[in-house]
């Protein structure tokens, strides 16, 4: 008879477990609202992204001799070495600043240089 009131203790203190287990599951997730997609989502594979290019640190006679400063939308965020095309110039990607995005804007700011190699 000893056996029996331990089985019936450990089966009652499972249940309890069980139910402060759903408990806190229907807390956190009642009290933590779904964020509605930002309006300029990623699901599409499109990355808004600030590139800007300083005029004062190019030595080559054949740079743009004026900053420039221009937004652009790419299937992936362009990288360290990455080429990008803009107003008949060639521009080689230098720095990539990275942002964790929580609403709508860019996603990361692309410093170029002037490419003289074509």
């Amino acid at each position: 008879m000893e056996d029996e009131p331990e089985k019936e203790l450990s089966e009652s203190s499972e249940k309890p477990k069980r139910r402060s287990r759903a408990k806190r599951s229907k807390k956190t997730s009642s009290s933590l609202p779904a964020l509605p997609p930002a309006a300029n989502s990623v699901a599409g594979g499109i990355y808004k992204v600030q590139i800007f290019y300083l005029a004062a640190r190019n030595q080559n006679p054949k740079a743009p001799v004026k900053d420039a400063l221009w937004f652009a939308t790419y299937p992936i965020i362009p990288r360290v070495g990455d080429c990008l095309f803009h107003d008949g110039v060639y521009y080689q990607v230098e720095r990539v600043f990275l942002y964790e995005n929580m609403g709508p804007g860019w996603y990361a700011d692309v410093e170029v240089v002037f490419y003289g190699r074509r």
